[in-house]
């Protein structure tokens, strides 16, 4: 797969509640938390947008691409921002999971072919917002969220998927998933 078949898209668009404040701002460990998804898909591809609406993310450089409709959660952020997708493959990362390495991707874009999406999956758990989809899959987001189904794990369920299992990788990256929602959690992680 070549750098111009892979757009890289970071789902900044939640209401952050737990966080209290725009959750991809936050500063951790001296950055902001999306800059880490940022930095880590720059490795992969040239295109980078981010799946949100709030205009203090500009400052970043890339492109922002609203959801159609707000207040649905992560279905209707894939809808957009895979429907306005100009590559086959979009590799999608919530902004809150600076421990994400590139190893991780690679393994991602490794077990694509012939499949709709490549998700992750750990100790039984699915993480959708740190995976690759193909933009066809829009579609299927869409009809989802029109229709009111905004599980993802429902949304998948009717597509060709390669669950990729992730033990190995979470021996040598104990850490690869964690998601930082509160300010307790960025303490937490912050030494």
């Amino acid at each position: 797969m070549f750098r111009s078949d892979i757009t890289g898209i970071l789902l900044a668009g939640g209401k952050s509640s737990r966080m209290g404040q725009e959750k991809g701002l936050v500063e951790f460990r001296g950055k902001p938390l999306i800059q880490y998804g940022i930095e880590l898909l720059s490795s992969f591809t040239d295109r980078i947008v981010i799946g949100s609406s709030n205009s203090d993310y500009q400052t970043f450089g890339c492109e922002l691409i609203p959801d159609e409709v707000t207040g649905l959660g992560p279905a209707a952020g894939l809808a957009a921002v895979l429907k306005n997708s100009s590559t086959p493959w979009n590799i999608v990362l919530a902004c809150d999971l600076p421990f994400l390495e590139g190893e991780f991707i690679e393994k991602l874009l490794n077990a694509a072919s012939n499949y709709q999406a490549v998700v992750p999956i750990h100790n039984g758990n699915m993480e959708p917002l740190a995976a690759l989809y193909h933009r066809d899959l829009g579609t299927v987001f869409e009809e989802a969220v029109a229709n009111g189904n905004l599980a993802l794990h429902k949304i998948l369920h009717s597509c060709h998927i390669n669950y990729l299992e992730t033990w190995l990788m979470m021996e040598k990256y104990p850490n690869l998933f964690v998601n930082l929602n509160s300010m307790d959690q960025i303490d937490r992680y912050v030494s």
